[in-house]
């Protein structure tokens, strides 16, 4: 069986930084991902080695990678995909490349379009919306957190320290919510929607540079899940503190419901893919009603409603709007169909030792 090698040219095109990537480490990233054996970059000077965090943080072991300043087509013996200088690949241009050579690239799918670096990274962006964004997220959140990555990159800013800083600003969110009245809850909610919307860019940031990780999904769901029990930790206790002992069942029930079902998606991923996010649940929901497309649409229809986009924006007007005393029983129940759901999901997350219900992005090696 013959190897596999891409052959970069170091061009001034991709020589440039490109949403936190010079365009280089970007094709080789992908050449890597499409099956490469050995790549070689044609440079008549040094080249900057920017692929390697990427590695590093996915825990994934460098390719074969060859630097020279001539290289000779077919001396090596092996099939070789030589790789345009001139354009930035996508993932499905790479493949396509590779299995179907140079011929035919359609501009906006297999290659993005422009050459300015700030165009490129729009465009980039803008291919790390996951399938399972809900449409708060796609048409209000995004748009915000897409600038933010922007900016970020532009400056090598990696995910990890925009995880820490959301978990910070959730810390600000409770500590606000807990002293009761209008103004707290109004600002908090505020918060909870900064949250929501700056929860995004790490995962924008991490897939847009190649810098996902297990460990990095896990910390994100565990800023979410943070994020969601500070948000209902705060709100009861500032209804207690401003509107009485009333609330105090409620609160128990938040509280326990949400640590079970919390405690019980963990112990699901942990049995079965051992990675990923929450979004396993709506793979699993669609998987158990196959059968039955017209109650698989009404209720994935239903479950957009339980998204995070969806409800940390409800929640938000909600306390803008002085209705915080209204949230408890509305959270109550949702808990409660999140919990019954996950429990008839359950046999299916368990056994996905495949990580089949995985999002794409979590799949990608």
């Amino acid at each position: 069986m013959s190897t596999l090698s891409f052959v970069i040219e170091a061009t001034a095109f991709l020589r440039q930084r490109v949403a936190g990537l010079s365009g280089l480490a970007r094709t080789l990233i992908l050449a890597d991902l499409a099956g490469a054996d050995r790549i070689v970059i044609v440079a008549d000077a040094p080249v900057e080695r920017d692929w390697q965090t990427s590695f590093a943080d996915r825990g994934r072991p460098l390719p074969r990678i060859e630097i020279v300043r001539q290289h000779d087509d077919g001396a090596s013996g092996a099939r070789e995909v030589r790789v345009p200088g001139d354009v930035l690949l996508t993932p499905e241009g790479i493949a396509w490349l590779r299995d179907e050579g140079a011929r035919s690239l359609v501009a906006g799918r297999h290659f993005h379009v422009g050459r300015d670096p700030a165009a490129l990274t729009r465009a980039i962006l803008a291919d790390t919306v996951k399938p399972t964004d809900g449409w708060v997220c796609r048409r209000l959140n995004r748009p915000i957190s897409n600038r933010i990555s922007m900016v970020l990159l532009r400056f090598g800013v990696g995910p990890m320290p925009v995880t820490w800083f959301t978990l910070g600003l959730s810390a600000l969110m409770v500590a606000i919510l807990v002293q009761g009245g209008w103004t707290a809850f109004a600002l908090g909610g505020l918060l909870y929607q900064a949250v929501s919307v700056i929860d995004g860019v790490d995962g924008e940031i991490a897939r847009a540079s190649f810098r996902f990780s297990a460990r990095g999904a896990m910390l994100d769901t565990a800023c979410d899940m943070i994020a969601n029990f500070g948000f209902a930790i705060g709100l009861m206790t500032g209804l207690i503190r401003s509107e009485g002992p009333e609330h105090i069942s409620f609160a128990v029930a938040i509280v326990m419901l949400l640590a079970s079902g919390i405690v019980l998606m963990l112990s699901l991923l942990r049995l079965g893919p051992r990675k990923g996010s929450f979004d396993v649940l709506r793979a699993a929901l669609t998987e158990r009603l196959h059968r039955h497309r017209r109650l698989q649409k009404l209720v994935l229809g239903v479950e957009r409603l339980f998204k995070r986009d969806v409800y940390v924006l409800v929640g938000c007007l909600a306390c803008l709007a002085g209705l915080a005393p209204l949230l408890p029983p509305v959270i109550v129940g949702g808990l409660a169909v999140w919990i019954a759901a996950i429990c008839w999901c359950a046999p299916l997350i368990a056994t996905d030792r495949t990580g089949r219900l995985l999002p794409p992005h979590l799949r990608m090696p």
